[in-house]
This record gives C-alpha cells, sequence and structure tokens, in this order.
C-alpha cells in the first residue's frame, strides 16, 4: 500500500515511513511533517459509522427502568404484608365522676354531627317517622308475672275436694316463673290473719295457704294468688298477709315442710288426746295396775314423737318472716 504525503505529495510506500506515532500519525521523510494514516482514519471513520454510538444511551435507559419497576415491586409486597393492627386491650370505661379531665390550653374541636336523611327532622328518630317501632327493649318482669298468672288461672281449677290444692298450684306457678328466667319462692302460712302477732309453732299449726312471690329486682317483689290468677303488690289492701309466713326455695323444701307439719298434726294431736284421757282417768286415782303402766308409757312415748317432730321442723324456723 503506497502513501502520499499531504503536505509534500510524495508518495512511498508505509514501510518507508517513521514508526507510528500516537493516535495513528505518521512522520514523512521527505518534509519532516506528521500527518494521519490514512488506516487510522479509515477506523475512526467506521468507528463513527458503527451503532455503538447508542449502546450507552439504551444501557442508560434499560437501567431506569430496571430501577423503576424494582422500587414498585417493592412497595406493593410491603403494602400486601404489612401486619394489620392489633388490639392488645379493651378499652376501660372511665367514670366521669373519678376521672374529670384536666384543664388544658388545647381546644378540641368537635366532628361535625352527621346530617340527618331527607326528610327526617334533627333531633328525631327516623325509624318512629317511618311509622316503624323501635327495637324491642328488654322483656318487662311484671308483664311476664301477670301474664303467666293469668292464663295459669283460664287453665286450671282450683278446688278444695280434688286432689289439685293451693300448694300444687303454687308449685306449677313457681315452676313457670324460674323458666322464664324470674326468681321466685313459694310461700306458705295464713293471710286471712296477723301473722306477726305468732310464734313460729303458732305459724305451723295455723299455716292452711300456699302462694308464690316473685322478685322483679334486688327491692321488688309481688305475690301471685294462684288459685285466682290475682298478681298483688305491696301497698295494695289487704297485700301485706302475702308478704309474711314462711319462705321456701324450691318444692322440695315446703313439700318437706308439709310432711313435717302433717306429722305433727296427727302425732301430736293423738299425744293430746292421750294426755286428756291420763288427766280424766288416772290422776288423782289411787291405784296402779299394769294397764295403767303401759298407758302411761304409750303417752310418753307419743309425747317424745311429738317433740321429734317439732324438732324436725326447727330447720324452717328461719325461714318465717312475720314483719
Amino acid at each position: 500500500m503506497n502513501i502520499e504525503c499531504p503536505h509534500c505529495h510524495v508518495e512511498f510506500k508505509l514501510d518507508y515511513l517513521n514508526h507510528t506515532l500516537k493516535n495513528g500519525h505518521l512522520e514523512c521523510l521527505v518534509c519532516g511533517k506528521i500527518f494521519l494514516s490514512p488506516l487510522a482514519e479509515h477506523q475512526i471513520k467506521e468507528r463513527r459509522n458503527f451503532p455503538g454510538k447508542y449502546i450507552l444511551p439504551a444501557i442508560l435507559i434499560i437501567g431506569v427502568l430496571v430501577v423503576a419497576v424494582f422500587v414498585f415491586s417493592n412497595l406493593q409486597s410491603k403494602t400486601s404484608m404489612s401486619p394489620q393492627p392489633q388490639i392488645t386491650s379493651r378499652p376501660q370505661a372511665v367514670d366521669p365522676l373519678k376521672h374529670s379531665p384536666q384543664p388544658s390550653n388545647t381546644q378540641v374541636v368537635e366532628p361535625p354531627a352527621p346530617s340527618p336523611p331527607p326528610g327526617v327532622l334533627p333531633g328525631t328518630n327516623p325509624i318512629a317517622q317511618a311509622g316503624e317501632s323501635p327495637p324491642p327493649g328488654p322483656p318487662d318482669k311484671l308483664q311476664i308475672v301477670q301474664k303467666i298468672a293469668a292464663q295459669f288461672h283460664q287453665t286450671h281449677t282450683y278446688t278444695m275436694e280434688g286432689d289439685f290444692v293451693c300448694l300444687d298450684m303454687a308449685i306449677d306457678v313457681w315452676n313457670q316463673l324460674v323458666t322464664n328466667g324470674i326468681k321466685a319462692n313459694i310461700m306458705g302460712g295464713n293471710v286471712q290473719e296477723n301473722v306477726s302477732a305468732w310464734n313460729y309453732k303458732q305459724l305451723v299449726k295455723e299455716s292452711n295457704h300456699a302462694w308464690v312471690v316473685a322478685r322483679l329486682s334486688a327491692t321488688d317483689k309481688v305475690a301471685i294468688e294462684t288459685t285466682a290468677g290475682i298478681v298483688i303488690k305491696p301497698g295494695m289492701k289487704n297485700s301485706a298477709a302475702y308478704f309474711k309466713g314462711i319462705e321456701f326455695d324450691n318444692p322440695a323444701q315446703i313439700k318437706k315442710f308439709d310432711s313435717l307439719r302433717k306429722k305433727i298434726r296427727g302425732v301430736c294431736s293423738e299425744a293430746q288426746e292421750m294426755m286428756e284421757d291420763w288427766n280424766s282417768n288416772v290422776v288423782g286415782k289411787q291405784r296402779v295396775s299394769r294397764e295403767i303402766i303401759e298407758k302411761k308409757a304409750r303417752l310418753e312415748q307419743r309425747m317424745l314423737d311429738c317433740e321429734n317432730a317439732w324438732n324436725d321442723l326447727d330447720e324452717f324456723k328461719s325461714r318465717a318472716i312475720f314483719y
């Protein structure tokens, strides 16, 4: 390959030129000037035409897109995997009388009250305006008691000649009250006499009736005359007698009491009759026979049975109400 010096236009071979200088420049042997080698110039043109000049911008654009996709994916994963807030303890109710707010310079701005729906006046119940009844509250215990007493009276008949007497009726009504969640007691006594003037033994002897007392609250109670289906409130005429007598928590207690009371009537009545016979036919007589000795032994045994029966009834003595 021959090369022509651009300065002196001398043509010579590449081998006759001095060694290549920096950046492909050659030194002419004739004029001594330096010029660019045709080979180097050709390489420079090829480099300029080579598409590599677009590589760097393309790499920068791709890098920016990769970073953007990575940041967006990271934000998405953090949002989906972030734990929900958990309540570690229930908020405690604050008594306004015990925890009065402390004065503060910070002004508390109350959120505005929500405006009522169209057609509803402020401060009124939209349900009531719409003609619908408000949600029902807890059932009224007095109404339940009155309903049970009335329905029971309509479906049952009280008779002294049959087996279904006042005690059975009181137990039945007591069971219905308790089933409906109302605390109640069965009462035994005498609603026609002044129990306040009696002692416990007299109250047992004179008891001839049973009824129910229902407790509406810790302080309020009413009596139910089960033979007539009547609810008796304190303060009503002749109501005091229905809150005196002997109080029983359940049917088993009053049944046991009634059984012991019947035993007393039989045993003690027999002992009384034997005592009267002894006083009439033995006391003052100056004779002692085998028959008299046996009669005395039977009298003493009957009197002991009567005493033991009363002792058994002392179990219910603390349940007597005389006020």
